[in-house]
């Protein structure tokens, strides 16, 4: 990994701890919040409807009050009304009667009703506004609870009623009760209320039920609470304590209830949690805000350390590499005006000593081969002469004057070539002309046939001097004179596309797997004073010319001697 992806990887290992401990704590804070206002909000509506209830809990006293009332002028004698045989005395029992209702009626702060019923006189007295007042059908269980009654002829007002009967055992019976008393209160009481209690608060509060229209305030947003109340026709409202999460018009709410066992009805208030929790996105945006803009500071931080550092750390590196590839003219172009500069400018000084070094190494080099050619050379030429000699002294005794003038006359072609050691090339035609005398040479000594194929095009192949002729030599020495009957010499030329290869084959004895898989190790090895120096010498002069892919290869020949091929890279013999 380099120096500028470490800078990168430990920036954002240090902001991703702070941003996770952030994005804990503020979970937590939200959630702390949430619970403190989804607490507080269940607090104020329990508050706000104990008072609802309270209030109601007094009008629903005023009744029971009444129905139990007796004595002279009281409400239990409107049952007796129509027996009073006094005209006057009967108005002004219902006068006095019609009074007391409507002091109990106001002594409330809410707007509320009183009537009064007797079943025995069939006498009805109200604080209604109406000229008659009529008694609804009532069930048992309707009575001594708070019901909830549309607007009818009678008021023109949606309504709680709360019915009291007199005995209280009547309440099965209604034609054997003396006394039915109602107390009412108008639902405008119950939006009174609401709008004070959205005073100081945020909310929306109303009243829902079920299969009626909700009790709204007039302060709040209506479209919303009707939204919500579709809502609640497929979702039943939270139940008391809880809190739900519902999305109105696309924001989410918080939506807590209180049931009224009064009134039968539960008190919902919801509460836009944007707002409520505007402090904390702002705090978090500006907490993202600015690991948004430490971001942007690392990255420009980072991008001056990867132009100031890593950039020329790469161009240093990737220098050093030419060099490990032998590319010793590398050198760095770059100077940047910090410390880099002396490591730059010290870099090509060193690398420019080491390219001269590397020049001299190989100039000295280059003359430590010239000197080994010319000593395998003449470790070559040696061998032969005295072979040469001795032919030479044999049939001079012998009286074989033209055998004599023969070998004296190819030994002296062949040692004008051989002698001039100041030229270490040749071309192949001149090469097959030492090795036509050689062979010419061997021919007087003992019966052998050989046999040149050379495209003429190629004659003119430079090659190094002394190539071919220690082959034949060996060819020779170890094939054909261990041979009984006539020997034999292959010279011709294989080409590819990578390769020019000058074989040598012989119908001689030949060699043994064994003896052939010796002889190629033994061409590898460095040169001992134990083993013979002419195949050796060959095989690395090919290497030291044309490379490590060139050399002397040795196989088993058709014609039943060795087969030995002279192979050199193409690209580089054609330039020797």
């Amino acid at each position: 990994m380099s120096f500028f992806k470490k800078i990168m990887v430990l920036m954002f290992v240090l902001l991703l701890p702070v941003i996770f401990l952030y994005s804990y704590s503020y979970q937590t804070s939200v959630q702390v919040i949430q619970n403190e206002i989804e607490d507080s909000s269940i607090r104020q509506l329990n508050f706000f409807l104990s008072q609802v209830e309270n209030t109601a809990a007094q009008l629903a006293l005023h009744s029971i009050t009444l129905s139990n009332e007796s004595g002279e002028y009281g409400v239990r004698e409107i049952s007796q009304l129509d027996q009073i045989s006094s005209y006057v005395a009967r108005i002004k029992t219902r006068k006095t009667i019609e009074e007391k209702l409507l002091l109990f009626s106001s002594s409330s702060s809410w707007r509320n009703n009183i009537s009064v019923y007797s079943p025995i006189s069939n006498i009805a007295l109200s604080t209604y506004p109406v000229i008659e007042y009529k008694l609804p059908e009532l069930q048992e269980q309707l009575i001594t609870k708070w019901i909830f009654e549309p607007k009818d002829n009678r008021s023109t007002e949606d309504r709680f009623s709360w019915y009291t009967t007199d005995p209280p055992s009547a309440r099965n019976d209604l034609s054997t009760a003396n006394l039915v008393v109602e107390t009412s209160f108008s639902t405008d009481n119950l939006r009174n209320m609401l709008d004070d209690f959205m005073t100081n608060r945020k909310g929306n509060p109303f009243f829902y039920r079920n299969g009626f229209e909700p009790i709204m305030n007039r302060k709040g947003n209506p479209e919303h609470i009707t939204e919500l109340v579709r809502y609640f026709q497929d979702h039943q409202p939270v139940i008391s304590g809880s809190h739900d999460q519902v999305m109105i018009s696309g924001k989410p709410y918080m939506v807590s209830s209180v049931p009224s066992n009064a009134l039968g009805w539960t008190l919902i208030d919801f509460v836009p949690l944007d707002e409520v929790l505007s402090p904390m996105y702002k705090s978090r945006n500006l907490f993202f805000s600015v690991i948004i803009v430490l971001i942007i500071l690392g990255t420009a931080i980072s991008f001056v350390l990867y132009r100031n550092v890593q950039m020329p750390i790469r161009e240093l590196i990737n220098n050093v590499q030419k060099l490990k590839r032998g590319d010793y003219s590398a050198r760095l172009s770059n100077q940047p005006k910090n410390e880099f500069h002396f490591l730059f400018s010290r870099f090509n000084e060193m690398a420019a000593e080491i390219q001269e070094l590397i020049e001299k190494v190989y100039a000295e080099k280059l003359r430590s081969r010239e000197a080994t050619l010319k000593q395998l050379q003449s470790q070559i030429n040696p061998h032969f002469f005295y072979n040469c000699l001795f032919f030479i002294v044999s049939m001079s005794r012998l009286g074989e004057n033209q055998a004599v003038e023969a070998m004296a006359t190819n030994l002296g072609d062949y040692y004008r070539y051989t002698t001039r050691v100041e030229k270490q090339s040749s071309t192949l035609k001149e090469e097959l002309g030492l090795v036509n005398n050689y062979l010419t040479i061997q021919q007087l000594r003992q019966q052998i046939n050989y046999d040149i194929q050379i495209p003429p095009e190629m004659l003119d192949l430079p090659i190094p001097r002394l190539l071919l002729q220690p082959l034949v030599e060996n060819a020779i020495i170890h094939g054909l004179e261990p041979l009984v009957g006539e020997g034999r010499i292959t010279i011709y030329m294989e080409m590819s596309v990578s390769s020019i290869n000058i074989v040598v084959e012989d119908n001689g004895v030949g060699m043994t797997d064994i003896q052939l898989k010796e002889l190629r190790r033994t061409c590898s090895q460095p040169l001992t004073e134990e083993m013979g120096c002419g195949v050796w010498n060959v095989h690395q002069r090919l290497i030291y010319m044309y490379g490590d892919e060139s050399g002397l290869l040795l196989d088993h020949s058709e014609l039943g001697g060795v087969k030995a091929v002279l192979s050199m890279r193409r690209d580089v013999a054609v330039h020797v």
